[in-house]
């Protein structure tokens, strides 16, 4: 028997063992992992589905001077041209609209349309003080 045979077949052996060990391991890592993440996977979906009855749809209402009216547009106009009109503003399915620091918050329990109406800052009426 020779002796570089021997140690050529030994060292094989050894490498092919630690082969399919670290494989077993990866897969059986993965696996888990694997798990983990579909689980994770399902309570995000389920947290969705608790809070999916608050489906708001928010149309922006902007006044315009040739026509005199209201068009909808698909953003928010810039605060330095347009004051939003509170007392115009509203929902749909009894949604409160709140207004702080030039800001909007929408509180609501259930699918609502809520509409908010925006005018030129130069037609907006200043209540005059009285003395």
């Amino acid at each position: 028997m020779k002796k570089n045979g021997f140690v050529s077949t030994t060292l094989i052996y050894t490498f092919f063992i630690l082969f399919l060990a670290l494989m077993i391991f990866l897969l059986g890592s993965y696996s888990h992992n694997r798990h983990i993440l579909n689980s994770y996977k399902t309570d995000i979906k389920v947290s969705l589905l608790e809070n999916s009855g608050q489906d708001i749809n928010v149309y922006f209402m902007v006044y315009n001077e040739v026509t005199e009216g209201y068009d909808l547009k698909k953003s928010v106009p810039n605060k330095d041209e347009y004051a939003l009109v509170e007392n115009m503003s509203n929902c749909n399915n009894g949604s409160t609209i709140t207004f702080e620091n030039g800001k909007y918050k929408i509180a609501a329990a259930k699918t609502d349309d809520c509409y908010l109406f925006f005018k030129p800052k130069s037609l907006i009426e200043v209540p005059s003080e009285t003395e």
